[in-house]
């Protein structure tokens, strides 16, 4: 097992932090560029989610995203906020045929990792995200 952990504010401008540091963890495992793309994507999706919609760009607010690397070829992503108790059932993509800006990071999330659940925590929210990538 491999693993890093970043804590940050949730200022919108951070995600390109945490980006980097995606890119650069993944590369070291042999993915491919479309992989690790993908897989930074979909991150930079919660991460907006949680600054939007828990922390309503309010910038002092604390995130913390861990990556583990369980060999041979899974990735799990914990991103964790201290913000107000997410509802999961509220939680879902909208429909592809809505022609309309945003609203597809939950899509996004989805069609990237394996499993997307929210953990129960005593303060605030933590975001599991699992993938097995074809190596």
């Amino acid at each position: 097992m491999d693993f890093i952990s970043l804590t940050f504010l949730s200022k919108s401008e951070n995600i390109k932090i945490a980006r980097s540091i995606i890119q650069n963890f993944l590369s070291q495992k042999n993915l491919n560029e479309q992989d690790i793309f993908d897989t930074e994507l979909a991150v930079n999706e919660a991460i907006a989610n949680v600054i939007e919609h828990t922390y309503n760009f309010e910038k002092d607010k604390i995130i913390k995203m861990t990556l583990k690397w369980i060999e041979p070829n899974t990735l799990e992503v914990y991103l964790r906020d201290f913000g107000p108790k997410v509802d999961p059932s509220n939680v879902k993509p909208r429909k592809l045929e809505e022609i309309r800006p945003g609203g597809l990071g939950v899509y996004i999330i989805k069609k990237v990792f394996n499993v997307m659940e929210f953990r129960n925590v005593e303060n605030g929210n933590l975001l599991f995200l699992s993938k097995e990538y074809e190596i």
